[in-house]
């Protein structure tokens, strides 16, 4: 740890004895206006790794309405879903568990120490440009240490702000729909001076949530409806953008999200009972700066502080004057400088330094014991290479972890390091061929989280996860019609995960269970179809086509009865298929999203089989030019065949629903 520390410093040293011998102490500097502009698509045809993007325009034109209805749309993912808008929704990929799924939103890793899992359903889609996943390790090697400790990164890039006509801009939209959703956003942008730029985002989101559903295996009340599921939540975002010349940009962000949630819970024969609530209150401030010293050396230093606090609350006559309530306040510091070497414009070299600390306070537990309260410190140092000419890319990197953790009582101190390797590499064998074939593998390397190793009060001794990726495929892009914007992009992968001390979480809404598995081997196919056709200058085409195969099995299982067993809820098969119609009067979408059967236990019984479903949906929506400004009008309906069905096991989907929002920019 001393190590890392002083290693960090140094980087902190360097950094400035380079900028001192860049900057002139004598001449004053002109600062150029800010300039802002919209961030890059990446190449996904070009990446060593399998890369997913969908942009903010993807997801006007596909009806997208939250973050995890785009995540649904990438291959490779299974998104758990509890039901309803509040229901916590995590993401996994390739059966490796949610907790291996880094949540990056702009360029800074969402931590959640607590339970490894971030819960995708608090980000709102409203001030989001991009979403992307990358699955493996990404081409960019100029990012901080923690992002090479995952097995992938959900990345969502915040809207920036276009000051070509005037100093200000923004929009207000307002969203209604079944079961009482009601949803008024409020954004606003404007140029403070030639230096700086600030943008605020505001939102309120409510709804009663008490959706119809069938479960047929409950004759005791057949026409139920989920209870105690309604949602209230705000959400408020400030960024300040700041060009300060030869002398770096700098980008803050300040984020505020309170929500108060009932907790359905399963369904319960017989029963209709729901009293759980949950509080949860999140700050987190981030900065962002980022320097060119000359055409050689680029840093980028960033610094967060995050501050969570969670309140759960059970009325029930079995506790001791009726109610249970839990509190928990979990906190994170942390700091990162990364330095990229550009040798030679194909051949580049970074190096970055994380430093973090964590820690978790719960006043007591449902049987009235303090816990831990554990303290752990993290340092991530990452060393990287990248070569990239027009036929070839090759990427590598090495990532050193050391963990620390302390509890209250000495008992369960612990240390944990790794070294981790990683490396891709894309190549065109044929000059005049789109045709690109890619092969890469990664090491991941994952320390129990808190949840796993404290709650409920038997703290469990659980091993640390060890992860092997290994992904081989082809990418091809073409062209027909003689147009540009007329094109065909498929992809396949075919991947196998091996993980050692497999941690499997049998999922419940608040709190999970635990246990190592020994040994999973993960073995699919992924296959991609994107085609574009513009029929006139007015009216197009898109069709995205997603298909995911994947076997996750148990293999060193001494019980028969869970041996070479699929892992729970992980679908053989899974995919989705959108269709987008753009024309000059109302533009039109269709998505259908399918899963196979899954298992909700390890035991592959028929008990525990979850029926496989398809969910279907529509969209609608307008734009119409008023002057200067612009009127979006959209509707959508979600499964349309109004299928009942479960995500998790006896947690239901809502069935069909509407939602109506209208948007005016100015």
């Amino acid at each position: 740890m001393r190590f890392s520390i002083l290693l960090f410093i140094f980087f902190s040293l360097v950094c400035t004895v380079v900028q001192a011998q860049n900057n002139d102490t004598i001449k004053t500097q002109n600062l150029s206006e800010v300039e802002i502009s919209a961030n890059t698509k990446p190449s996904v045809s070009r990446s060593t790794n399998l890369l997913q993007v969908i942009t903010n325009d993807d997801l006007l034109q596909q009806g997208v309405q939250s973050v995890s209805d785009a995540v649904k749309r990438f291959n490779g993912v299974v998104l758990k879903d509890y039901g309803g808008i509040g229901g916590l929704k995590t993401v996994s990929i390739r059966g490796m568990g949610a907790e291996y799924t880094a949540v990056s939103y702009d360029g800074v890793l969402v931590s959640n120490i607590q339970s490894g899992q971030v819960d995708i359903g608090r980000f709102a889609l409203d001030n989001v440009s991009m979403i992307s996943l990358d699955i493996g390790q990404s081409d960019d090697i100029f990012q901080t240490a923690r992002a090479f400790s995952s097995a992938g990164v959900l990345n969502m890039e915040t809207v920036v702000p276009d000051f070509s006509n005037k100093r200000y801009a923004g929009y207000a939209k307002v969203t209604g729909g079944s079961f009482g959703l009601f949803n008024p956003v409020i954004d606003y942008k404007y140029k403070l001076s030639k230096t700086f730029a600030l943008t605020a985002n505001g939102s309120w989101q409510r709804a009663d949530g008490n959706y119809p559903f069938s479960a047929d295996y409950d004759k005791m009340i057949p026409d139920r409806k989920r209870k105690n599921s309604d949602v209230d939540i705000y959400r408020t975002e400030l960024n300040l953008f700041s060009d300060f010349g030869k002398s770096g940009q700098l980008r803050t962000k300040i984020y505020y999200f309170d929500s108060e949630r009932g907790l359905p819970g399963s369904v319960v024969i017989g029963e209709d009972y729901a009293t759980e609530r949950l509080w949860d209150k999140n700050f987190f401030a981030q900065m962002s700066y980022r320097k060119d010293f000359g055409q050689k050396i680029k840093l980028k230093t960033q610094a967060k502080y995050d501050h969570n606090n969670t309140r759960y609350e059970e009325v029930h006559e079995k506790y001791d004057g009726g109610r249970l309530t839990n509190r928990y306040k979990e906190q994170e510091v942390y700091l990162s400088n990364a330095l990229l070497f550009q040798l030679s414009d194909i051949i580049n070299f970074s190096a970055a330094e994380d430093l973090s600390y964590n820690n978790l306070d719960k006043e007591a537990d449902r049987f009235g014991n303090n816990l831990a309260n554990p303290k752990r410190y993290n340092s991530h140092t990452a060393l990287a290479f990248r070569y990239k000419s027009d036929r070839l890319t090759i990427t590598s990197s090495l990532l050193a972890t050391y963990i620390s953790e302390r509890v209250k009582n000495n008992s369960g101190n612990s240390t944990y390091k790794k070294l981790s390797p990683s490396t891709g590499i894309s190549y065109q064998p044929v000059e005049s061929a789109n045709l690109r074939v890619r092969a890469s593998f990664k090491h991941v390397y994952r320390v129990p989280t808190f949840t796993e190793l404290y709650y409920p009060s038997v703290e469990k001794k659980l091993k640390a996860e060890s992860a092997k990726q290994f992904n081989v495929g082809l990418t091809w892009v073409g062209g027909f019609g003689g147009n540009s914007e007329n094109y065909v992009n498929a992809s396949i992968d075919g991947y196998y995960n091996k993980v050692d001390d497999k941690i499997v979480i049998t999922p419940k809404t608040f709190l999970a269970t635990t246990s190592n598995v020994g040994n999973v081997d993960i073995k699919g196919v992924n296959l991609r179809l994107a085609a574009n056709s513009q029929i006139n200058k007015s009216m197009g085409l898109n069709l995205v086509v997603t298909y995911n195969y994947m076997q996750a099995q148990d293999v060193t299982s001494k019980s028969e009865e869970t041996y070479k067993n699929q892992l729970p809820y992980t679908p053989e098969h899974s995919g989705a298929v959108t269709l987008s119609f753009n024309n000059p009067w109302v533009n039109f979408s269709y998505t259908m999203i399918a899963a196979s059967d899954r298992y909700s236990k390890l035991t592959n019984y028929r008990d525990n089989e979850v029926k496989g479903y398809t969910d279907h949906s529509i969209s609608l929506f307008r734009k119409l030019r008023l002057k200067d400004n612009e009127l979006i009008i959209q509707g959508n309906v979600l499964n349309l065949w109004n299928e009942n069905y479960d995500v998790i096991a006896y947690y239901p989907m809502p069935r069909r629903s509407f939602s109506f929002s209208v948007l005016y920019k100015f």
